[in-house]
């Protein structure tokens, strides 16, 4: 038996992909790991999903407190993590502080962005990733990853050993893909949406080249019968951008959408679009599927690695090779593949993730114990 300390002070923020991954992984471990003693740690309150799971024996919480984002993570967090005693430290969202050193740090790395697509970060934030991405790869004893694609980048760029890297998955997330709290009609009427529809959904911000599918529907729209809707919380670089668009009458942005919400978007669209410049993984396009609603995505990094042969795939930022796919749309969308395939269904699945994370903090110290789900 080892005590595993989890970093789950994340989730005091919005909750995007990263966060989710750690949220979700983070639950499944304690649902099938019976063996070992968890630590949870939070930022100013225990986050919500996780209260029912601590009885102050077999997993505890440990609250920090701060509320300057960097000064929590690189001051007020690595001081608290010295008091923590545990046999694993893992950091599913961000990275180790740079002043927590400590046998048994197992970071997760999504992707190698700040290196592979660092024109879409800002200059300070750039940065900063690089550094504490290169600190983590000298203090972990093994690095979780998302995809195959990741792992190659993060071997290459940080020097960091292929086999103490291990790629765990992302999935739908349950919460969206089997909720079933609002209708169809409550939510077309809440957020004003058309009858027909293709939709895209992610922060929008310059990585997810939002642009591209703007500029590609804005020159076809007079073509086709159904509209755009956008899904999803406005990034930085983007207010000029959307304002353009959103005065296009068949252009709909939402802005962020709960959950349960999410799901009947989904559901109801034509078609998911995901025209991303760069994703270690990607998680809405697995989402659309899941839920049964064909995709259209770039061929960037992960992408196809990710969705396989249950995507339609337009070259990377090919306005025109898009601009055809939506064009010719209503021909071809009853042909396209609109479900996970078998290897899919198989291993995007969070309880799956946290077993092998589970195998392989243990592995890593020569533990093999097995764990059944």
């Amino acid at each position: 038996m080892i005590t595993i300390a989890i970093d789950l002070t994340a989730l005091s923020y919005h909750i995007t992909g990263i966060e989710r991954f750690a949220m979700c992984v983070a639950e499944q471990m304690l649902i099938i790991d019976k063996n070992n003693d968890y630590i949870l740690i939070f930022r100013d309150v225990v986050y919500p999903s996780f209260a029912k799971y601590i009885d102050g024996k077999k997993v505890k919480e440990k609250i920090v407190y701060g509320n300057n984002k960097l000064l929590f993570y690189q001051v007020a967090l690595p001081i608290s993590l010295y008091f923590i005693k545990a046999d694993r430290y893992l950091f599913f969202a961000f990275t180790s502080p740079m002043l927590f050193k400590h046998r048994g740090i197992f970071n997760t790395i999504h992707d190698m962005g700040p290196w592979d697509a660092s024109e879409t970060l800002k200059k300070l934030q750039k940065f900063y990733l690089r550094i504490t991405y290169i600190w983590s790869a000298r203090v972990s004893q093994g690095i979780i990853t998302i995809s195959d694609f990741s792992k190659g980048r993060i071997a290459e760029i940080l020097k960091y050993p292929k086999e103490k890297i291990k790629v765990v998955p992302c999935a739908a997330y349950e919460g969206v893909i089997n909720t079933t709290r609002a209708s169809f009609d409550e939510v077309k009427k809440k957020y004003l949406l058309p009858n027909k529809y293709i939709m895209s959904l992610s922060t929008l911000e310059p990585r997810k080249n939002i642009i591209i599918l703007l500029q590609a529907f804005v020159n076809i729209m007079d073509k086709v019968d159904y509209d755009l809707v956008l899904v999803g919380r406005n990034g930085w670089k983007m207010n000029n951008v959307l304002k353009k668009y959103n005065a296009q009458s068949r252009i709909k942005i939402t802005g962020f959408v709960k959950d349960e919400h999410v799901s009947q978007i989904y559901k109801n669209a034509m078609c998911f679009v995901f025209p991303s410049l760069y994703e270690g993984f990607g998680i809405p396009p697995v989402e659309a599927l899941a839920l049964g609603i064909p995709v259209i995505a770039s061929d960037a990094a992960s992408i196809p690695e990710v969705l396989m042969g249950q995507a339609v795939y337009f070259r990377n930022n090919s306005i025109g090779e898009l601009e055809e796919i939506l064009r010719t749309l209503n021909n071809t969308v009853d042909n396209m593949p609109k479900e996970l395939n078998k290897y899919q269904k198989e291993n995007y699945n969070f309880r799956v993730s946290a077993k092998k994370i589970i195998e392989f903090i243990n592995i890593s110290n020569n533990r093999k114990e097995s764990v059944s789900i």
